[in-house]
């Protein structure tokens, strides 16, 4: 079968930046941070090649998608429910109310009607695109995916973007430089490992600057990767008895229990309501750019930490505030969650080994027990926050795991191994905790006549989530914007952490949380139709095998991200940050 293949070549007079766009179902990764793609607003398509250096020429070739995708993603794109009138997208209304709201002044009259006009729109029309909310988080929700490996997941937000018309995004994004796969001498990853599998390498990460091209320019971002849980939620049929509320995990042992379907969805159908802002002559009504990114690598994988690596705030235009949101149970559905400073913690990961000596169970005072001194470690490292932290600041230990011996039960262990997380609320308090945990552990291995044989950390300990104190009103505004009462909900700091801290260090940026929790009155919500199966609570844990998403936030979650695009770049444009 033969393949019809358009290519579109860009080329810049500062550097050699080049896009690529194809109609064939190929795909793209960049050969280092020098080579990749400038991101830019000019139309084409920057997937499906490879780019190699063939005597100092860049040059694309054709790369065999590993997961050809004809099949089964075609399939799934039939059940999206795209707006009924998709060739206009959008009622005029939201095109001339961001019209209005930007061409008036910020110290004129007519500013407060421009304002109210916009947010009426954004409503509307986040109202009005549920059911192509609802099925494209169907979609995402059947094909979770671990972190490093949304090959599957990248394919159909790449699909939902060039249907839309999007065709300037690129692709091989957060590439995992922790794994054996990655050849950190040429920026590549290998596709396949020896047996054909599907490897951890990464690189599925999309970036779509929407826009002039210019500054300045704001970050909306949305998570991909899903969890090693094994789906048990009672989702209920569909009403008509379809299967199209029937989206539990095709992926046997993977789900997305964090809620990063959601996500993903929520910042798509931002992306089409910015999207059907343009003009027939390709300009918008905003000054700037918004800088949309999918990220892999949430769950463990520091994704945001390689995209802001490979350059996704510093490429031009400059990234000036950075936005993200996470879905949130224990707020009530309609609740927008925001604080200014610390939204969540500082987190890392650890694994000691105590090295002792084994021996015979009857002849205890042989050996060099560390199981014994494992006990006293785990009550020992009580102390390190309770007596090693200031009382005014917050910390966590946890010890999760410990090992040792084989089972045997007459045999001492020569070894054991103590995992476990460490978590406070800044990036010092967490470096303290990290130092006095392998203090007490080497103490209390010495005490008992045993060594600490090693101590090893996570590769990418997370940074605190701050948010900008001077972005508290614009962020506080749009929050109140879009929840039930009208006003933000003020919360606590989560001792839960987050990638987008690595961002939130680079830029300043505002996290929120966006309650799932409950229909208001203090009643579960569930998702589906709910006639047949009963209700499906909304109201569990992240991570909990039973998580279930309240799609009533989908909407939310389109016009918050909506709000913050097109006010922050506003505001930065009557603040002259433009000019920079």
């Amino acid at each position: 079968m033969t393949r019809q293949v358009h290519i579109s070549l860009f080329l810049w007079l500062q550097g050699t930046a080049i896009t690529v766009s194809s109609f064939s179902d190929y795909h793209i990764s960049s050969k280092s941070l020098r080579d990749r793609p400038t991101l830019s607003a000019a139309a084409g398509r920057a997937k499906h090649f490879n780019f190699v250096n063939r005597g100092g020429n860049m040059m694309a070739e054709e790369k065999k998608d590993d997961n050809h995708h004809d099949g089964w993603l075609d399939d799934e794109m039939k059940s999206i429910q795209w707006p009924i009138d998709k060739s206009e997208q959008i009622e005029i209304s939201l095109k001339q109310a961001a019209q209005s709201f930007f061409a008036s002044s910020a110290t004129e009259t007519a500013t407060t009607t421009d304002d109210d006009a916009l947010q009426s729109c954004i409503n509307n029309q986040s109202v009005s695109i549920e059911p192509f909310l609802i099925s494209i988080r169907r979609v995402l929700h059947r094909y979770p995916e671990l972190m490093y490996q949304e090959r599957m997941t990248s394919q159909i937000v790449q699909r939902i973007l060039t249907d839309m018309g999007i065709t300037n995004y690129t692709v091989g994004w957060a590439k995992n430089i922790h794994s054996k796969y990655y050849n950190p001498a040429t920026g590549k990853i290998v596709q396949t490992t020896e047996k054909g599998e599907q490897n951890d390498g990464g690189g599925h990460g999309v970036v779509v600057d929407i826009g002039s091209g210019q500054e300045p320019c704001i970050l909306l971002r949305a998570d991909m990767d899903a969890l090693p849980i094994v789906e048990e939620t009672p989702l209920p049929p569909d009403q008509q008895g379809s299967d199209t509320a029937k989206f539990h995990s095709n992926h046997h042992g993977k789900m997305h229990a964090c809620g990063h379907d959601a996500h993903m969805t929520m910042l798509l159908g931002a992306t089409y309501l910015i999207k059907s802002l343009e003009e027939s002559n390709g300009e918008f009504p905003f000054p700037g750019t918004i800088r949309i990114i999918f990220q892999p690598a949430e769950e463990g994988g520091a994704g945001a930490k390689r995209m802001r690596e490979e350059g996704v705030l510093s490429n031009f235009p400059t990234v000036k505030y950075a936005f993200g949101m996470h879905v949130w149970p224990t707020l009530l559905s309609g609740q927008v969650g925001f604080r200014s400073g610390a939204m969540l913690a500082a987190q890392d990961n650890f694994t000691l080994v105590l090295d002792g000596v084994g021996g015979h169970a009857a002849f205890p005072h042989l050996c060099r027990d560390p199981v014994v001194a494992s006990a006293a470690f785990v009550m020992n490292v009580q102390t390190l926050v309770s007596r090693g932290m200031n009382p005014l600041e917050s910390g966590v230990v946890s010890i999760t795991h410990i090992d040792a011996g084989d089972g045997a039960h007459n045999v001492i262990p020569a070894k054991a191994t103590i995992r476990g997380t460490i978590r406070a609320l800044s990036d010092d308090a967490l470096s303290q905790l990290r130092e006095g945990l392998v203090h007490i552990a080497t103490k209390t291995a010495e005490a008992h006549g045993l060594s600490l044989a090693s101590s090893e950390f996570a590769k990418d300990s997370y940074p605190a989530t701050m948010n900008d104190d001077g972005l508290f009103p614009l962020a506080s505004k749009c929050a109140g914007l879009v929840s039930g009462s009208g006003k933000h909900t003020p919360v606590d700091p989560t001792m839960g952490a987050e990638d987008f801290g690595y961002l939130a260090q680079g830029v300043p940026a505002a996290f929120f949380f966006l309650g799932q929790g409950g229909d208001g009155n203090g009643d579960a919500v569930q998702s589906g139709c709910g006639k047949c199966c009963g209700r499906v609570p909304t109201n569990l844990s992240l991570h909990h095998p039973e998580f279930n998403l309240d799609e009533e936030v989908l909407k939310r979650g389109v016009a918050l991200f909506l709000n913050l695009a097109l006010r922050s770049l506003k505001e930065l444009s009557e603040t002259g940050e433009d000019e920079e």
